[in-house]
């Protein structure tokens, strides 16, 4: 891990004061500046956890300063130059390190992204805010080497496939990129299979003048053992005829799940 440089000090009244959170658990040891009274120590439900208050320029600013002082922690702990805290604290800010976003600058939109600085080192309600609002599209991260403390889920690059790709109205399969103006066709390459299920005639009802009155069925819904799955695939086609050929062709390559109540049914010969 290279070792970065120290941000320029802000000019005395320049910036505003952030409140920064450094989560210990059961390890109760100072972190360097203590001794300055720079930081406080306290406990919760979470544990132990120091907590200091930081002047930067914005959260963005805030963030990437304190990125800077952990980083060079750990690399001197790594380094064995330095035996202290950081040599037990993770190797990965956002697991143990949280900025309050005092000044709500952090804004949950659909398409935000959790490396950006901004959005790094939430604390657990501002996370759970963005969790909430994004409707499944995010999660909170068990992987903190990709950075960040949230992370997109298949939801989130479905709803982002979907804004780029435009439906042709009117032909199968066939969608156009609003940025490359490609045809594409959207071809189903898996089925969705179930198992256990059934439907059983078990006669009608017709009233006085020979029509039918009320159809009784028995039937029961199988379990899902196949989810469908399905893929975009750039068309060689230049205009839409060609490429609605294209497409049906490519999609007659793939087998066709059996769908609706006839496949309950045997066909007579």
């Amino acid at each position: 891990m290279a070792k970065y440089r120290k941000l320029p000090d802000l000019k005395k009244g320049e910036g505003k004061m952030y409140s920064v959170r450094l989560n210990l658990g059961d390890n109760f040891e100072k972190p360097y500046g203590v001794q300055k009274h720079i930081w406080t120590m306290g406990f919760d439900e979470r544990g132990a956890f120091w907590t200091r208050l930081l002047r930067a320029k914005n959260r963005t600013d805030a963030v990437n300063r304190v990125l800077i002082w952990y980083r060079n922690g750990k690399h001197k702990a790594n380094k064995a130059i330095h035996i202290g805290l950081f040599a037990k604290l993770p190797q990965y800010v956002d697991s143990s390190v949280e900025v309050a976003d005092d000044y709500n600058e952090v804004i949950f939109y659909p398409t935000m992204q959790p490396r950006d600085l901004k959005h790094r080192l939430l604390t657990p309600d501002k996370l759970n805010e963005i969790i909430t609002l994004s409707k499944g599209a995010f999660i909170k991260t068990t992987d903190f080497s990709k950075q960040g403390c949230f992370t997109q889920t298949t939801l989130y690059r479905k709803r982002k496939q979907r804004a780029r790709m435009i439906k042709i109205p009117d032909v199968p399969y066939v969608y156009k990129h609003n940025h490359t103006n490609r045809y594409h066709a959207k071809i189903q390459v898996r089925s969705k299979k179930t198992e256990g299920g059934y439907m059983k005639y078990l006669g009608c009802e017709k009233d006085e003048k020979g029509f039918y009155k009320s159809v009784r069925w028995e039937h029961k819904r199988g379990e899902q053992v196949q989810a469908s799955r399905h893929t975009f695939v750039r068309l060689k086609a230049m205009n839409l005829n060609d490429a609605v050929r294209e497409a049906v062709s490519l999609r007659a390559k793939h087998e066709r799940g059996k769908t609706g109540t006839a496949r309950y049914f045997k066909k007579k010969n």
